[in-house]
């Protein structure tokens, strides 16, 4: 009797017999946020960030925006297919809304205009009507105000000249240095005056002696590392002004 080998008895039989393997899988959809601190200036307005992913509709769904600090209220209610102000947090109202025409993408943002100091705080973006276990995201927000800082020339010392930079309206606290048209930090007379109003904001004061130089030109700069943002102010000193 002829028999085949074990290798051809195996392609053989590949030939009428057919496997189907089936893998079922499916992903969670879950709720995610920024990473990062979103940064506003007062007064401007700013999105916060928040979707689904996978990318699902949310437009038959319900989106609640909170306050982590405030007990009760809702900073945005989406449900039932439309915006809802139903215990919405009186500071928020007319402030407020959402990107209806990207719910079906699962874009959940909030959009809040005016944005004041009061406004900074950890935003929670809850959709309880979610299935999966990861139904809300925490979005934290900065607010900061800066102004354009002054320069104006305060008087003679030596052979030099006295400058003096302020600038107000400031949150949160800034830093002050002088440099010159090199960009080399000059070192100030004495550290910088500061002054915190009954609204929170901070002014800022400095002086510098500068002695003359090729080009007279020197840069008062304000910066706040927390909201990464910086202003500059530069002065040309006349050289009749130095004594000499």
């Amino acid at each position: 009797m002829k028999t085949f080998p074990t290798s051809a008895a195996w392609c053989l039989g590949i030939l009428f017999i057919s496997v189907s393997l089936i893998t079922t899988g499916s992903s969670e959809v879950q709720v995610v946020g920024p990473a990062d601190p979103v940064v506003a200036l007062a007064g401007d307005d700013v999105i916060l960030p928040c979707s689904l992913k996978p990318s699902v509709s949310a437009e038959n769904m319900v989106v609640r925006w909170t306050r982590l600090n405030l007990k009760a209220g809702n900073v945005h209610l989406y449900r039932s297919g439309r915006d809802s102000n139903v215990e919405q947090v009186p500071s928020y109202r007319g402030r407020t809304s959402m990107f209806n025409e990207e719910l079906k993408n699962g874009n959940v943002s909030l959009k809040l205009t005016r944005v004041t100091l009061s406004d900074a705080g950890s935003y929670r973006c809850f959709i309880p009507t979610l299935t999966s276990q990861v139904k809300e995201t925490t979005v934290q927000l900065l607010v900061g105000a800066v102004s354009q800082p002054v320069i104006s020339i305060d008087g003679t010392k030596g052979w030099g000249v006295v400058l003096k930079c302020e600038s107000g309206g400031w949150f949160p606290e800034p830093e002050m240095e002088w440099l010159d048209s090199s960009g080399t930090i000059l070192p100030a007379d004495g550290p910088p005056e500061r002054h915190r109003d009954s609204e929170c904001l901070y002014s800022v004061r400095r002086h510098v002696t500068v002695d003359q130089t090729d080009t007279n030109r020197f840069t008062c700069r304000v910066h706040q590392k927390e909201i990464n943002h910086l202003k500059e102010t530069e002065i040309h000193v006349p050289s009749e002004v130095f004594i000499g």
